[in-house]
């Protein structure tokens, strides 16, 4: 996740509001980790300046927040554009980059309205359009994580904002998502229900690298100096990650042309 992208900020803000509904201030929250985080460290994740890299990372969060680790860690990929896709008996049976989502009934109701909503007040001088039916989608996914994290402490809403292309007062299209404390009454008003955290649903551009689906190793078993190698690796942005990966080839490479222009040792 790239610190300061939509994807960062939208994440952080998340952060922020379930540090602050479980009564925990920025120094709490550093200090549960180990190594110990610095309060800055903290501060800079929710802002999105510096968001959590890695899933260990975010599992850190998790614990510290007594959330469900593998829903936030679903959150954090969302956020990023990967999208867990479940079967009819909830089994996960992969995930799918955020363009590439089915768009459900309610979806395209509500990018129809969008699409109407833009219409309306269209004008040969001002060019209004609607968001995406792909970024409703992605809105629908994060705000349904969101509320399998927080069941019935919280109401997860979205709505939509018309964007304006203009070189100088324009604006983006995007579909607000709303996190409000307390679920409100049946009828009632999301007016008397206090603002938690408010973001733009992202629009990742570049598809991050999920994990891959087998077990990685247990590093307990292993010497203290490879564990600390692969724990590295591990944390690596993919560009890094691959860069390594392709010294290491070199390398072997290397050594194979070496072996096969040198006599074999007497």
């Amino acid at each position: 996740m790239k610190a300061g992208s939509s994807s960062a900020v939208a994440f952080g803000r998340v952060l922020q509001a379930l540090r602050k509904r479980s009564s925990k201030n920025q120094a709490d929250v550093a200090g549960s980790f180990d190594p110990k985080l610095s309060v800055a460290a903290v501060s800079m994740a929710e802002s999105g300046n510096r968001p959590p890299k890695t899933e260990a990372m975010v599992r850190g969060y998790a614990a510290t927040l007594e959330l469900d680790e593998d829903a936030l860690l679903e959150l954090w990929w969302a956020m990023q554009g990967m999208v867990e896709i479940h079967g009819w008996d909830d089994e996960r049976v992969g995930t799918r980059w955020w363009r590439e989502l089915w768009a459900s009934p309610q979806v395209e109701v509500d990018h129809r309205q969008a699409v109407a909503a833009a219409a309306r007040v269209w004008t040969p001088n001002e060019d209004f359009y609607e968001p995406s039916l792909e970024l409703f989608a992605l809105a629908e996914a994060i705000c349904g994580i969101l509320r399998r994290l927080l069941d019935d402490s919280c109401k997860v809403d979205h709505r939509t904002e018309i964007g304006l292309r203009e070189p100088i007062d324009g604006r983006l299209a995007a579909v607000i998502i709303e996190l409000r404390a307390g679920v409100s009454e049946d009828g009632g008003s999301n007016e008397s229900l206090e603002m938690m955290a408010t973001f733009a649903c992202p629009e990742p551009l570049a598809r991050p690298v999920p994990p891959e689906p087998t077990a990685r190793p247990h590093t307990e078993a292993l010497s203290p100096d490879v564990a600390w190698i692969l724990a590295s690796v591990q944390a690596m942005p993919a560009r890094e990650r691959a860069a390594v990966a392709g010294f290491i080839h070199g390398l072997q490479e290397g050594a194979s042309l070496y072996s096969e222009a040198s006599p074999p040792p007497t």
